[in-house]
């Protein structure tokens, strides 16, 4: 089985933000049905103007470069 790793808004921060403010959350992927396809992802992009698009218990969204 792979992981797959999602960085979760904990709870929203004023100023430089603290790894406290963030939950990682793991959870087990099934294997790729037939046409779908598994990647990983190797760079990733959060911007600082999504710190106003989200809320606490969203997962960080942004741009990625995948393999």
């Amino acid at each position: 089985m792979v992981q797959a790793k999602s960085w979760i808004l904990a709870k929203h921060f004023d100023g430089f933000p603290k790894d406290s403010d963030f939950k990682l959350k793991v959870e087990e992927l099934p294997e790729p049905k037939d046409g779908e396809v598994l990647l990983e992802a190797v760079f990733l992009s959060v911007d600082p103007y999504m710190r106003f698009l989200i809320f606490e218990g969203d997962v960080m969204i942004g741009t990625q470069v995948a393999k």
